[in-house]
């Protein structure tokens, strides 16, 4: 086995100096990976806020569809969709089926993991990372940069179909 650019502790020693292993990983922001059964078996401790921090790049891209007075958000990526009568009601009903989802993924991850939905991981530990009162304003803020972002690209192709120099823009 290569050796290993983080530190590494044994998991009986780990066990053994846990609260000392804690505090390095929480208030020293230094992961630690764990290994037992002679390296067969690792794992990684990190600082959930740390991890939260870096799940930033997995990104929610809902989707807002009007029709008939009804919203519906979708998260196309995740097959979730949130109904409602109002964006609120509709986010309200999203965060609520990604609840339900991300307890379902997490509570049989062996089962996801062989399917065509073990890429959602990332998306579902950062929701699960964030606090319960929160995860609505994450979708929202998540919306709000996607819009921004996609804003950004059309006016960049609206420009270059113009003939506008990147540097003016």
């Amino acid at each position: 086995m290569a050796p290993a650019t983080l530190p590494v502790l044994d998991f009986s020693e780990a066990k053994a100096r846990l609260s000392d292993v804690m505090t390095a990983v929480t208030q020293q922001h230094r992961p630690q990976l764990v290994r037992r059964h002679r390296g067969k078996e690792s794992m990684v401790l990190v600082d959930a806020r740390d991890l939260a921090g870096f799940l930033t790049a997995y990104r929610f891209e809902p989707t807002v569809v009007v029709d008939a007075g009804e919203f519906t958000v979708e998260l196309e990526h995740l097959g979730i969709l949130g109904f409602g009568t109002t964006l609120d009601e509709a986010i309200s009903d999203l965060v609520s089926e990604l609840h339900a989802y991300t307890q379902r993924y997490f509570a049989q991850p062996g089962f996801y993991t062989y399917t065509d939905r073990k890429d959602h991981w990332p998306w579902l530990l950062r929701f699960a990372l964030t606090e319960e009162n929160r995860q609505a304003d994450l979708i929202l803020a998540d919306m709000k940069d996607s819009a921004e972002r996609r804003y950004r690209e059309r006016q960049a192709e609206q420009d270059t179909a113009a003939g506008v120099p990147a540097a003016a823009r």
